[in-house]
C-alpha cells in the first residue's frame, strides 16, 4: 500500500481537492485522505509530491502510431528502394493533373511513405509513437489498425487500450468474407487479450466500405454489444462522392487496389445515408464530419453517437476543421481527443492540444480535463476503471510539478507530467520511460 500526498488533485468528478493524499494498493485507489493523516504509513511507502497537481491519466481517443514515422524514417536497401520508386511511378501516373493539396493524394503520399517500410521500419514507428505518447501523460488509447502485429505489442503494454480493427470492402462478396474473416480474428482476440485491451470495429468511411459490410458488422456489434468507428465526411472528396456518385476518392481507391465503389444512393445528406443502414447509434463513434454541412451536424448529434475531434490532422490532410465553439455545441460531453498528426516535429500531448483549442477559455482548467479523462473514458465504456481519481477505479494519474507561486491553474501551461502512473506502477519519471515493449 502507498500513499502520495499533493497540494492540488483535479479529480475529474467536479471536485479540486486540496493537500489530500491517494491512498494505492494493488493498482487500485483505495482511499484519498487528508495528508497529515499519511503520517499512519511507514515512511518508506509515503511519496511527497510537494506542490504538485494530480490529474486522472489521459485518453487519446484515435491514435493510428503506425504512422509515426513517416517523412522521417527512409526506407532502407535495395528492396525497398525499388518500392518506393515504384509507388511513385504509380502514384504519379494515378493522381496526374490532381493538386498537391488535395486529400486523396495526401493520402497516397502517406500510404506511400508506409508501405515501403519494412517489418522492422513498421514495429519501431509504432512503438515510438505509443511511447511518445505515454510521455505526454496518456494512459488509455483508442488505436486503428488492421495489422495483427501492432495488436501483438498493444497487448503487452502497461497502459489501457482499445484495438479498432479497420476494414475496406469494395463488393457485396469482398464485404461477405472480409465480414467472416475479421469476425472469426476479433472472436481469437478477445479469447488471448490481456486486462488492459478491449476490441472495437472501424469502418474505414463512407466511401471505403460497401452498403453490404456496412450492414454485416452494424448488425454484429449491436449484437454482441461491441464499439463500432468511422471516420465520417472528413474530407470534401467524400462529400462530392456522396452527391454524385465519384470524385478523387476513386483515384485514391484505383491506387490502393480496390475497385470503383459507388454509394448505394446519391444524397447531401451523409447521416441518411448511415441512418438507413442502421449504423448510427450511441456505441458509433464518428471521427471529424468536417465537411458535414452544419444543419445536419445536430442531426448527427441526435442519433446518440460519440465524436472524435482531431484538429491537427484535420488541418493537414483534410483541408478543413470544425471550430470548437461547434463541436462543443454540437456535441458537448461527448467527445473526446485526438492528437494526430502527420508533421515530423509533431507531439502527442493532449493537454497542449486541448489548450490550445480552447484559446478563447470556453472551458475552465477543471472542466477541460474532462474531456482528456472521464467523458472519453464513458464514451470508452470504461468509466467503471478509469477517468477519474475515485475510491475503487484504478490508480492511472498524472503528477504535474508546479513553481512556489502556482496553483492547479497553471496546468495549462505544463502540456508533459514529471511522472505518470498506470494501475499505481509508475511508468514514466521525468520524461523517461520505465518499461519495454
Amino acid at each position: 500500500m502507498k500513499c502520495y500526498k499533493a497540494r492540488w488533485i483535479l479529480t475529474s468528478t467536479d471536485e479540486v481537492l486540496e493537500n489530500k493524499a491517494i491512498v494505492v494498493d494493488e493498482g487500485k485507489i483505495v482511499d484519498i485522505i487528508p495528508v497529515e493523516d499519511a503520517s499512519k504509513f511507514e515512511e518508506k511507502y509515503v511519496k511527497d509530491l510537494g506542490n504538485a497537481v494530480v490529474t486522472p491519466g489521459f485518453i487519446d481517443m484515435f491514435t493510428q502510431y503506425q504512422y509515426t514515422d513517416i517523412g522521417v524514417v527512409k526506407p532502407l536497401g535495395i528492396k525497398n528502394n525499388l518500392k518506393y520508386f515504384l509507388q511513385n511511378i504509380a502514384k504519379k501516373y494515378t493522381f496526374a493533373g490532381v493538386n498537391q493539396n488535395n486529400y486523396s493524394r495526401k493520402w497516397a503520399n502517406i500510404l506511400s511513405d508506409y508501405f515501403v517500410l519494412d517489418r522492422n521500419e513498421k514495429i519501431q514507428s509504432f512503438k515510438d509513437g505509443l511511447t511518445a505518447s505515454i510521455k505526454a501523460g496518456t494512459t488509455c488509447i483508442a488505436q486503428v489498425s488492421k495489422e495483427d502485429k501492432y495488436f501483438e505489442i498493444i497487448n503487452k503494454a502497461p497502459i489501457k487500450n482499445y484495438m479498432f480493427f479497420e476494414v475496406f470492402a469494395d463488393s457485396s462478396d469482398k464485404s461477405k468474407k472480409r465480414f467472416k474473416a475479421l469476425r472469426s480474428k476479433v472472436e481469437n482476440y478477445i479469447f488471448h487479450k490481456g486486462e488492459n485491451t478491449h476490441i472495437g470495429i472501424m469502418l474505414h468511411s463512407i466511401p471505403g466500405v460497401h452498403k453490404k459490410l456496412w450492414e454485416l458488422f452494424s448488425k454484429y456489434c449491436r449484437k454482441h454489444n461491441m464499439l463500432l468507428m468511422t471516420r465520417f465526411v472528413e474530407a470534401q472528396d467524400e462529400m462530392e462522392w456522396l452527391e454524385h456518385g465519384f470524385s478523387d476518392i476513386d483515384l485514391l481507391h484505383k491506387f490502393m487496389g480496390f475497385r470503383k465503389i459507388t454509394p448505394y444512393k446519391r444524397t447531401e445528406d451523409p447521416v441518411e445515408y448511415l441512418d438507413d443502414l442502421k449504423v448510427l447509434t450511441k456505441k458509433v463513434i464518428v471521427a471529424n464530419a468536417n465537411y458535414v454541412p452544419e444543419e445536419d451536424l445536430k442531426e448527427l448529434a441526435d442519433t446518440g453517437v460519440k465524436y472524435v475531434y482531431q484538429p491537427r490532422y484535420s488541418e493537414e490532410i483534410c483541408n478543413k476543421k470544425l471550430d470548437f465553439n461547434t463541436v462543443l455545441k454540437y456535441f458537448g460531453k461527448n467527445f473526446g481527443f485526438s492528437t494526430q498528426s502527420f508533421k515530423k516535429d509533431k507531439d502527442f500531448s493532449l493537454l497542449k492540444l486541448a489548450v490550445e483549442c480552447n484559446n478563447e477559455n470556453q472551458l475552465d482548467v477543471v472542466e477541460l480535463i474532462k474531456y482528456l479523462t472521464i467523458y472519453p473514458a464513458k464514451i470508452l465504456r470504461l468509466e467503471h476503471l478509469t477517468g477519474t481519481i475515485e475510491i475503487g477505479k484504478d490508480a492511472d494519474f498524472n503528477v504535474f510539478k508546479l513553481n512556489d507561486n502556482e496553483d492547479y491553474h497553471a496546468l495549462v501551461n505544463k502540456h508533459f507530467p514529471y511522472s505518470t502512473y498506470s494501475r499505481g506502477r509508475k511508468i514514466v519519471k521525468r520524461g523517461d520511460i520505465r518499461f519495454s515493449l
